[in-house]
């Protein structure tokens, strides 16, 4: 059974998240429109709803593809993760691919952790040794010690710079597999 106009943009107003409400607002009169253009083809309004599909469905995918413009404006954690839990309610596949994906991310925590603590431990180093300096006396720090906080500045930067730009990367590429997930689903070809 399909639904007449009324029901069907109540329902997709309804199933729409994450945005809005002027944004709902637009996107219910857009699909409006499709009502008064099939109304204009002597089209009833079960067989414009029949033609449109279920309006939950339709909103998945607009949550979908808000998601995700959300996380090209602004690349948070909030709306990374709003991104993923709208695109596992596309389908059960989705769904298994961000828990797996998850999974691995958990497996590679230490390491990124380390990371995290090690780069600005590496880049404060020139503060430690003027502090050890003050505590137990600047007549400890020798040429050695001089080289080895000048080599982990410099490391430091190096790794700090190489973490930013795959941390960029790895945006882009999650916002990459969102949209082809979501390509997926919609049952378009793969780009």
């Amino acid at each position: 059974m399909y639904l007449n106009k009324n029901k069907f943009l109540k329902l997709l107003k309804n199933n729409l998240k994450y945005m809005s409400e002027k944004e709902k607002k637009d996107i219910v009169e857009e699909y409006y429109m499709h009502f008064v253009d099939g109304g204009n083809e002597n089209k009833s309004e079960e067989e414009i709803s029949k033609e449109l599909g279920k309006p939950e469905e339709i909103a998945k995918e607009l949550n979908a593809v808000y998601a995700i413009n959300k996380v090209e404006e602004n690349k948070s954690i909030k709306s990374m993760s709003t991104a993923l839990l709208t695109i596992m309610g596309l389908s059960i596949a989705n769904c298994i691919i961000i828990i797996v994906s998850l999974f691995v991310l958990l497996l590679c925590t230490p390491f990124i952790l380390a990371y995290i603590i090690a780069v600005p431990a590496m880049i404060l180093s020139p503060v430690i040794l003027i502090v050890m300096g003050f505590v137990y006396g600047f007549n400890i720090i020798g040429v050695e010690e001089i080289y080895q906080v000048v080599k982990g500045v410099i490391l430091g930067s190096l790794l700090a710079i190489l973490g930013y730009y795959i941390g960029k990367s790895f945006v882009r590429l999650f916002v990459k597999i969102l949209k082809w997930n979501i390509s997926i689903y919609k049952g378009e070809e793969l780009i």
